[in-house]
Order: C-alpha cells, then sequence, then structure tokens
C-alpha cells in the first residue's frame, strides 16, 4: 500500500504547479514538470498526453489526458500505470501553509500491473529513489509526508498481479473505489467494488490512526467483503509491515463457490452438511506465513453447528487442523449404507451402479478431531461418537476412538481414498452390536437378528457401490449370542424332510453362532461357522456372494433331538439363491450315501470277523486288535517258515 501513497503523494505535487499558472505557464510545459516531479519521487520515467489544465478556483489543480508511469527495469509487461485521465485539486492556503490538503482526486480508467520476479523482485519497490531524494533524518524514516484526502475516486480501474517465480496471477478489473481521509494521522475510509478473476465483489474498509499504519504500526481496523450471496466482517487490529491481523470474525458465507473464486481456488463439491452453505464467528489471527487461526469458535456446515477452535493454512491447497465439539451432526446426504452413492436399490435388484464423487475430498486436507453426541450418515445412524478425521490429498482416514453403534461399540479405522479413483478399507472391532439394524442399513437383510461380536479387516475399490461390493476382499470372525434366523425352521425342515417346512413364525431360534471368514474378488468364504440352538448343534461351510448378493451354503446338523429326547436322523440343509428369496433344499443324496457307508462299513466288520475265526480254526492264526488280517496271515507265515529252517539245519525246539 506505500507505494500507492507515495504515487499519489507525488501527484499532489502536480496540483502545486497550477501556482505556475499564475505566470501563465503553458500545458506542455506543466505537464513536463509535473512528470519530472514523479520520475524524481518514483524513480520511473512518466508521460502525460492530452491536454494540462490547471484550475485556481475553487481548489488549485491540474487535470491531464492520458498517463503512464514505466514499469521496472527488468519486466517486458509495459507500463506499470496508465491512466486516461487524471484530477488532482489541493486547498491552495492550506498548502502556502506547508500543508498538502487533497480536496478531490479522480482517476479514469487506470491499469496498473504489479510483477514479482523469479528473483523476488516486486516492481512496486521505490525504495531506491526514494532513498536518493531522503533530504532529513524524517525523509529516511519515512518517505510519506502528511497529507489529507477528502475524497479519491477510482472509475473503470483494473489491476494485475503476476508471480513469475511461481506462476501465481490474479486480476481485477471493473475497479470503482471511493476514498476518504479528512485527517492524516485520523480515520481512512475506502469503498471498493470489483471483479476478481471475474467474480463480482464489494469491500469495505476503515483504518484508525492512518498516519501510524501506514507507517507500520498495529491499528484498528474494520473490514467487510459481500461476494455472491456471502457476507464477511472482521473487526479487530492490524498491520502490513509484515501483514497481520487479529480480532472478531462473522461470516455467513451462504455463496462458497463465490468466496473461493476470490481466493483464487476451484469451485468446491461438498455434499450438504459438509459446507454448502458456511458460518463462521469467533476470534481470528492472520500471521504474514498464510495461516488463520480460530479460537473460541464456531463454525456452521449448513444445518451442522461445531465449536471449537482451528488453524487454517491457506496455500495452493486449503489445510485445516482443529478440534471441535456438536451435538447431533448430521451428514444424511453421504448416503452411507446399502444406497449410498445413489438412491436405495430395492434389494433383489442389485447394489447401486451409481457413480460415489468423492471430489470434493481433494479440496481440503485436514486433520481434525470431533466429539459428537449423534451421527446421522444415511442409512446409518451412530450414538457417542469420537474420532479423528485426517485428509491428505484426497485420502481420508478415520480412526474411531469410540462409537456407539446400535446398542455397541466400535473402534478402529476407516479409510475413504479418493485419489485417482475410489477405494475403501477398514480395521475394524465391535462389541455388543444388534446385528439386525446394522445388515438392515449396510446390506437390506433382516433376517438375522441378535448382538454380535466382530472383528473385520477389508479393502475395496471402485467408483459405485456394485463395484466396490464385487472387490471386497479381506478377513474376519463374528459371534452372535442369543437370535433369530428368520425365513425358516432348521430342526423342522429335518424333522419333517420338507425343505418348503415354516413352522410356527418361520425362524429357527439359536443360542449362538460364531464363525471366521475370508473374502476375495466380493465373495465371503467360511468352512466353521458353528449354530449351537435349544434342539440342535449343527456346522456350516460355503460361500456367500456380497458382490452378487447370493447363497452358496451347507448346513449339516451335528445333533438334533426330538420332542422326547431322543435322537433324530440328520439331514444336511442346503441354502442357495438370493439374500432376498433364499432357497433351502434338503440333501437327501448325502443322507443316502450316509447311510449306504454305514451298511458297507457293516458289513465289511461281519465279513472281516468270520475271515478270522477261519483263519483261528483253520490255520491257527490269531489277528489281534489293530492288526489286519493280512498282516496277522503274513506273521504266521513267517514263524512256520523259521520252524521249518530250524529243522533243514538239525536243530530241535
Amino acid at each position: 500500500m506505500r507505494w500507492i501513497i507515495r504515487l499519489v503523494v507525488a501527484f499532489l505535487l502536480v496540483a502545486g504547479l497550477g501556482l505556475a499558472g499564475l505566470f501563465l505557464l503553458p500545458g506542455d510545459r506543466i505537464a513536463r514538470l509535473a512528470g519530472e516531479q514523479i520520475t524524481k519521487a518514483t524513480g520511473r520515467s512518466v508521460s502525460m498526453s492530452g491536454d494540462v489544465r490547471p484550475s485556481f478556483y475553487p481548489q488549485l489543480g491540474v487535470s491531464t489526458g492520458r498517463v503512464e508511469v514505466a514499469n521496472a527495469d527488468w519486466s517486458d509487461a509495459g507500463p506499470m500505470l496508465v491512466a486516461e485521465k487524471l484530477s488532482i485539486g489541493v486547498d491552495l492556503w492550506a498548502l502556502i501553509g506547508g500543508t498538502v490538503k487533497v480536496g478531490r482526486v479522480e482517476a479514469v480508467s487506470p491499469r496498473i500491473m504489479l510483477e514479482k520476479n523469479k528473483d523476488g523482485q516486486v516492481n512496486w519497490d521505490f525504495s531506491s529513489a526514494i532513498a536518493a531524494n531522503s533530504t532529513s533524518s524524517r525523509d529516511q524514516k519515512s518517505a510519506v509526508k502528511p497529507f489529507s484526502l477528502e475524497r479519491a475516486l477510482i472509475t473503470d480501474g483494473a489491476l494485475s498481479y503476476v508471480d513469475h517465480g511461481t506462476g501465481a496471477r490474479a486480476a481485477l478489473t471493473e475497479v470503482t473505489a471511493d476514498l476518504s481521509l479528512p485527517e492524516f494521522t485520523g480515520p481512512v475510509a475506502l469503498d471498493l467494488s470489483a471483479r476478481m478473476d471475474g467474480q463480482p465483489f464489494r469491500a469495505k474498509l476503515g483504518i484508525s490512526g492512518f498516519g501510524d499504519f501506514i507507517e507500520g504500526a498495529v491499528s484498528p481496523v474494520a473490514l467487510s467483503l459481500q461476494a455472491g450471496g456471502s457476507d464477511i466482517a472482521f473487526d479487530g487490529q492490524a498491520g502490513i509491515a509484515p501483514v497481520a491481523a487479529t480480532g472478531v470474525l462473522k461470516a455467513d458465507i451462504s455463496d462458497p463457490v463465490a468466496v473461493m473464486a476470490l481466493a483464487g481456488l476451484g469451485p468446491p463439491d461438498l455434499p450438504k452438511g459438509l459446507g454448502q452453505s458456511i458460518g463462521v464467528s469467533g476470534n481470528v489471527t492472520y500471521t504474514d506465513g498464510g495461516t488463520v487461526t480460530l479460537r473460541e469458535g464456531v463454525i456452521r456446515l449448513d444445518q451442522n453447528r461445531l465449536a471449537g477452535s482451528a488453524d487454517l493454512f491457506l496455500d495452493k491447497t486449503l489445510r485445516i487442523n482443529g478440534q471441535f465439539t456438536t451435538e447431533a451432526l448430521d451428514l444424511s446426504a453421504l448416503g452411507i449404507g446399502a444406497g449410498a452413492g445413489g438412491s436405495a436399490a430395492a434389494p433383489s435388484a442389485g447394489w447401486s451402479r451409481s457413480v460415489i464423487d468423492v471430489s470434493g475430498l481433494s479440496a481440503l486436507d485436514a486433520e481434525v478431531s470431533l466429539a459428537a453426541t449423534s451421527v446421522d450418515l444415511g442409512a446409518v445412524e451412530l450414538g457417542k461418537t469420537r474420532l479423528l478425521f485426517t485428509n491428505d490429498r484426497g485420502r481420508a482416514v478415520f480412526d474411531l476412538a469410540e462409537m456407539q453403534v446400535y446398542g455397541g461399540g466400535l473402534t478402529g479405522q476407516f479409510v475413504v481414498n479418493g485419489r485417482g479413483g475410489l477405494s475403501v478399507g477398514a480395521d475394524l472391532n465391535a462389541t455388543g452390536i444388534k446385528i439386525e439394524p446394522l445388515l438392515s442399513a449396510l446390506a437390506d437383510y433382516d433376517r438375522l437378528s441378535g448382538a454380535t461380536d466382530f472383528r473385520v479387516k477389508f479393502l475395496a475399490s471402485g467408483n459405485s457401490m456394485d463395484a466396490l461390493a464385487n472387490s471386497l476382499s479381506g478377513s474376519g470372525g463374528f459371534s452372535i449370542g442369543k437370535g433369530e434366523l428368520r425365513g425358516f425352521d432348521l430342526a423342522g425342515m429335518i424333522r419333517t424332510l420338507d425343505a418348503n417346512y415354516e413352522g410356527a413364525g418361520a425362524k429357527t431360534i439359536f443360542d449362538s453362532i460364531e464363525a471366521s471368514f475370508t473374502m476375495d474378488k466380493g465373495v465371503l468364504y467360511n468352512d466353521d461357522l458353528l449354530l449351537k440352538a435349544p434342539v440342535l448343534i449343527a456346522t456350516g461351510e460355503g460361500q456367500v456372494g456380497i458382490g452378487s448378493r447370493t447363497l452358496n451354503y451347507r448346513i449339516t446338523p451335528t445333533k438334533l433331538l426330538k420332542a422326547d429326547g431322543s435322537a433324530q436322523v440328520r439331514v444336511p440343509v442346503l441354502v442357495s439363491g438370493s439374500w432376498a428369496k433364499p432357497k433351502f433344499t434338503l440333501d437327501l443324496k448325502s443322507l443316502a450315501d450316509e447311510k449306504l457307508a454305514a451298511e458297507k462299513e457293516k458289513i465289511e466288520a461281519k465279513a472281516r470277523a468270520k475271515v478270522e475265526e477261519k483263519l483261528q480254526k483253520d490255520l491257527g492264526v490269531t489277528v489281534e486288535e489293530g492288526q489286519s488280517v493280512e498282516d496277522a496271515l503274513k506273521q504266521k507265515l513267517e514263524e512256520e517258515a523259521a520252524k521249518g529252517l530250524l529243522k533243514l539245519l538239525g536243530k530241535r525246539n
């Protein structure tokens, strides 16, 4: 800002040349003298074209045609400043008294080019010219002489900024500004409207103690900004050497797209509940390094309200660190559950193929801790929750310290990776979760009830729920306490040998179920399921198609009691078909094969007994326990051969 003030002061000196009009100097002579004064003040050559006209009453001043101020010698972007018209008026009697008191300054269509080269030099640095013109200790401390400005107007202005080192660019167009500074040491007020890279905005600035502020002192500042439907207000203190501020912020960002555009960032694509509309209030501090801190803050993200503190780092990618608490957190727009990524599909229709868009994760890097009394994720509802959310370039990690889920607890880690596509993974442990509402929310399956403990580690990739379900891999295990498996009566089917048997309530009541499993390419494999019921113990093995939502499973009773307590014939049950409409069949072939094997074993036992009896009677062969008939016969032959050999050698027993 100093260079602007210095440039204005240089132009003010032009007004003093209006006195030359008393001696009837021509306009071109006045223009030349004015240019020399500005060149002396800035170190840049100045040219003026068109009519240069002095005025004497009621204000002493001068108006010019086109004005150009040269750029730094290392720039090839053309003039630093071009204005189609410039007029300045000063208080004659104040000027005679040694004080510059400007009544009015007006610039028409000024074009300002600000540049920073690869070596860090800026084209608005006039320090060398100022140092060369300093003649006193005060001049060396400050090149800005006291002045006042009743009103300064800019119409149809433009400002461009280019950093040749980083490639950063910004452009202000359609600039209209109204500035007043009645006293140099008093307050200054600025009302500015413009377009930043095409985005219209309006800003108002008020500074107390302008003279101290321009010299680098921290001064009271009030700032407001309107862009689109957003309003931001700051009331506190600020300084420019270095750039810093602290105070109270109140922001109603109903149009985040407009505000992001002013910051030179692309539009955020966030679901409702994560910042389609934002409100912020609290004590804020901005440091010269580009860090904004919020303390005792309240943040509103659409319908959600969070309290806490945060640090926001402003660079190419926004980054936030924070700690927040909230009551009910509504993230239902995420739609986490069976219908995630699109409208919920009917159970028989399979998983949704709608694309899940997680591009919003790339808009903001984060490390945020959150404590909430409840969280609504759409299909899934959570109770008390404490977690740490970390997001790094589109990879979001949820570390779950505590999460109450359907009567139980869940801990572990869940990852959503949006880099180059979508993948999700988790390593979770749960205790006491009611399995019916959980499976209903996640998989549209409501046939199983009971409280479960489980562990699971999985990974899946794809841009839809269908792709994720069909790529699922991992492992885990679970145990379920007392509950029901609705849709069929397992014990009744086996007792009646009728696969269509339903019984009262068409359900299987059990005391416990436990199993371990692996998953690969969307298929779950299990071979150690154990089901215990009041009249039934059964094992299970088979496959569950998570991607295809199908079943191919075999349940084998190991114990089944009749109503009188006696043993019942055990028939395996095959479960196949879809989750929505499973098909049950009795494996009667397996039962027949089992009976045939038993009869074969009986026949073989009887035949063996007869052979052993015959050998004992006719040959004197005794079959010892655990010895085969062949081995017993071989042993007998070896003993007889040994006896014959001894006889040949003439030895007797």
